[in-house]
């Protein structure tokens, strides 16, 4: 993979491809620490290391032709022969996602739950990955022995099933990764979070807390799950029509809600997305969805329904272009389609930078006159994430001796470092990471940052077989904003000019002038070429530069625009 280092490392520290000492561990956050998603973060003691979680980032919009990005994974590599396993907190795409890249390069032991690794071994299939002597299935409260490492799964209530703590015994103490968490009393399933075993670990002694900060800026109590009931049933009870529900597919919890509701109120489910499907099948398989009998309707039936006695749940919560919910307000759903008296609930929060998506998705279906509005309707969405409340109480709970803030902007882990020394940890005992820190809990009891990793990005487009570099996506930037000229001379085999050059634009507004644009470009272009030194007509490469540069200035002076600019040199057919 193409190693991509961040903006905000620094180089880094000598040493950093040796092996810990014996005695020491290495805490390195691949990912995931001053940004949300690419979760990954590495445990490296002498005698192993081991990755807790490997999940991916979505792209940005300034990131065009880009389908998902991934960690660079360049840490490992000295250590390849020591990398032992992938520990799974969860089976959220920004904790997995990543896992069909990794396991290409290291085919070891992935540990998770049920429905986790049910999600997983549906990605490895998509990418031809074998996963059957990989996948290791665990229970709650279950302990596994990794190497140097001894590993506990403990349950916490998140937006998806089965979600867990991480305990890990190693050489330098217990150190407790929270994953995505919060303390939810009242959850769908009744999977309570083990606070019992939290507070015996605590007691035992916890040398170190990872702790999820998505959101610690909220200071009220976290809302349960279940309030989502009261929404929901509010918004069935006062839909004439269609009552259309979009949501993240993972969110199996507030999938069993919404159909509990419609079978109370007699209304049919029709499930309209490839993924909802996927995982609703498998947590039915699993025992953690429970379907009334001939309640679901196919997409295909669902016009032999009166309006009033349907339920759409979809996906496209976000606004994702091909979700279900987009293709149905396109009109790419047969048979079904939707118009004045149906509502449309966005039951989930727009992850920072889908607003504009979201705004076009409701704006869409305004225009065909759905009722878009939440006036009157009680909460439909309750976040997976803890609030303030829920970290100080997971900090108390287990008492560590340092704590480190995981999963967040830089902001989020800067309050959440403010709140544990509020609530009585000490500045030196509460550390704020980015990106490539490595933090090292010493065998003398020090807890001490070393300095910088390589880690980095690695972009991802589907429609090539390897990582896509940053330059092409600078590339597709400049195309987008301001498009592509292409200069081109004929030259005879001697390297001597023939005839004009020839100016083409794509994307790019000429100017309007008593000269033609093409014209001044094309005299720029030739008289670059005319005054070149005999060493720099000679090698291809650097003539193409020097006149790409020409170019660039006189566009730049005249247009304040930077359009991509490709000189092109062809060799003229020889007379005959």
């Amino acid at each position: 993979m193409i190693h991509l280092p961040s903006s905000r490392n620094a180089p880094p520290f000598e040493g950093w491809d040796q092996p810990p000492a014996p005695g020491d561990l290495r805490l390195v956050p691949i990912g995931g620490l001053g940004e949300f998603g690419m979760n990954a973060l590495a445990v490296h003691s002498a005698d192993g290391l081991i990755l807790i979680d490997c999940g991916l980032l979505f792209p940005s919009e300034d990131q065009p032709g880009i389908d998902r990005i991934v960690p660079d994974f360049a840490y490992l590599e000295p250590f390849a022969d020591k990398v032992l396993a992938v520990l799974l907190t969860h089976g959220h795409e920004d904790h997995i996602g990543a896992l069909p890249y990794f396991l290409r390069r290291w085919p070891v032991p992935v540990y998770g739950t049920a429905f986790t690794l049910g999600l997983v071994a549906g990605k490895c299939r998509e990418h031809d990955i074998p996963t059957e002597d990989i996948l290791r299935e665990v229970h709650d409260f279950d302990r596994r022995t990794v190497g140097p490492f001894e590993a506990e799964w403990i349950p916490v209530t998140h937006s998806i099933p089965d979600a867990c703590a991480i305990a890990l015994r190693t050489v330098g103490g217990t150190v407790v990764h929270s994953g995505d968490f919060k303390l939810d009393p009242k959850p769908i399933d009744g999977r309570l979070t083990g606070i019992a075993r939290l507070q015996a670990l605590g007691e035992e002694g916890v040398r170190m807390l990872l702790s999820d900060s998505t959101n610690v800026m909220q200071k009220e109590p976290t809302p349960s799950e279940s309030i989502c009931a009261l929404g929901l049933r509010d918004a069935l009870n006062t839909t004439k029509g269609r009552l259309v529900v979009a949501t993240f597919s993972s969110n199996i919890h507030r999938l069993q809600t919404l159909v509990d509701l419609a079978y109370e109120s007699g209304r049919s489910v029709c499930m309209v997305g490839r993924s909802l499907e996927r995982n609703l099948e498998l947590a039915r398989s699993l025992g953690r969805f429970k379907l009334p009998d001939d309640i679901l309707v196919k997409p295909a039936d669902a016009h032999r329904y009166q309006p009033h006695e349907l339920v759409l749940a979809c996906t496209g919560s976000q606004g994702e272009p091909q979700s279900g919910l987009m293709r149905i307000l396109r009109g790419e759903v047969k048979n079904l389609s939707l118009g004045a008296g149906d509502r449309l609930i966005l039951s989930a929060r727009p992850i920072p930078g889908n607003e504009v998506g979201v705004s076009r998705l409701l704006d869409m279906a305004a225009r065909l006159g759905v009722e878009t509005s939440l006036d009157g309707i009680g909460p439909i969405h309750a976040t997976g994430h803890g609030h303030r409340p829920d970290l100080r109480a997971m900090m108390e709970t287990l008492r560590p001796e340092h704590v480190v803030p995981v999963h967040g902007t830089f902001r989020n882990l800067q309050a959440h470092g403010a709140l544990a020394q509020n609530v009585g940890w000490p500045p030196e005992r509460v550390h704020l990471l980015d990106g490539g820190t490595c933090l090292v809990l010493g065998k003398d009891g020090a807890v001490r940052n070393s300095g910088q990793v390589p880690v980095g990005r690695c972009f991802i487009d589907e429609g090539v077989e390897h990582s896509v570099d940053a330059r092409v996506i600078h590339d597709r930037l400049i195309l987008q904003e301001d498009g592509v000229i292409f200069a081109t001379l004929m030259l005879d085999p001697s390297g001597e000019r023939v005839g004009e050059p020839s100016i083409m634009s794509r994307g790019f507004v000429m100017l309007s002038d008593d000269e033609p644009y093409g014209e001044l470009l094309g005299a720029v272009l030739t008289k670059t070429f005319d005054e070149a030194p005999p060493s720099i007509r000679k090698d291809r490469d650097a003539l193409k530069e020097l006149l790409r540069q020409s170019l660039r200035r006189v566009i730049r002076k005249t247009t304040q625009t930077r359009p991509l600019v490709v000189p092109v040199l062809l060799e003229a057919p020889a007379e005959s």
